[in-house]
């Protein structure tokens, strides 16, 4: 079997052989903001590694990524994946990240399951289906609390020189984009990046190196803040709330101390959402065999 746990960032992408697991870390893939060109790319690398590698052809393939809640895009990507790796096409099954995470985070239990990576989004899951969701829209009209969220709003407070100082000083002598070396040109390249919600989330590591400045604690608090009240919030049910996700991970204190201050029910942030999934998908095949 083959796993993808795939983000607008990075891919998890986990193998079942012979001798264990095996992981490979790829590029990421949002096929509706980065079009179908870029989705063939992204197969044709999966098959670069592939060949390098010398994998053997899978038995069945689990996708798991963003954008993805409209069946004719999950039946593309299922087409491109069945015939790049010669398997057939119920072999591969192509889901939003949003069940992935659902799946990851409570099995068959019930709770909801809050997304917070480069994108952020949330569900109430009943351990079989999604039965209520918010959140998602992209980094443009959502995703509140995602790396991508922090990292505009970090931006645009360079732009304006809100940053204080000191923070500033140690964001330049960090500079995750060291062509730049001014805040308009890290605009410029927001504005021309082919993936920018990817690149706003580069700011994200930055701010979880000093989320305990006051200022970054102050900022990450308010857009967790956000998320919670226009996610699971507005839906007054009682239910243990799960994260997963980098910035969930990379901020769990500020994530924790935010979600009990809106009232919700503390469920812990899965460590590993991929391996989560894999463990998933091998309880079920046990349980049909």
């Amino acid at each position: 079997m083959w796993l993808l746990e795939v983000g607008a960032t990075k891919t998890d992408w986990l193998i079942g052989a012979p001798q264990g697991l095996v992981r490979h870390t790829l590029q990421g893939l949002n096929t509706e903001a980065e079009g179908w060109k870029a989705a063939e790319a992204y197969v044709e690398r999966l098959q670069q590694v592939q060949k390098l590698q010398g994998l053997a052809t899978p038995r069945h393939i689990w996708y798991y990524g963003p954008a993805l809640h409209e069946a004719e895009a999950r039946q593309r990507l299922q087409s491109l994946l069945a015939e790049a790796f010669g398997v057939p096409l119920e072999a591969v099954e192509v889901a939003h990240d949003l069940l992935g995470a659902a799946r990851a985070a409570w099995g068959e239990a019930t709770g909801i399951v809050g997304i917070l990576g480069t994108g952020s989004n949330c569900a109430l899951w009943d351990g079989q289906a999604l039965i209520q969701q918010a959140g998602g829209h992209g980094y443009l009209l959502g995703d509140e609390g995602s790396g991508a969220d922090l990292g505009r709003h970090f931006l645009s407070a360079l732009l304006y020189a809100e940053v204080p100082a000191e923070l500033e000083a140690a964001f330049w002598a960090e500079n995750p984009y060291p062509e730049a070396s001014a805040p308009l040109h890290l605009r410029q390249k927001a504005y021309t990046s082919a993936r920018p919600s990817a690149f706003l989330a580069g700011f994200a590591p930055f701010l979880a190196r000093h989320q305990r400045h006051p200022w970054v604690k102050a900022l990450v608090s308010e857009r967790f803040t956000h998320f919670h009240r226009r996610t699971w919030r507005r839906w007054g049910i009682r239910k243990p709330i799960r994260y997963v996700g980098g910035v969930a991970r990379a901020f769990a204190e500020l994530l924790e101390a935010t979600t009990r201050a809106e009232g919700g029910e503390w469920g812990g942030i899965v460590a590993d959402t991929a391996e989560a999934l894999w463990a998933y998908h091998q309880r079920k095949e046990g349980t049909r065999a």
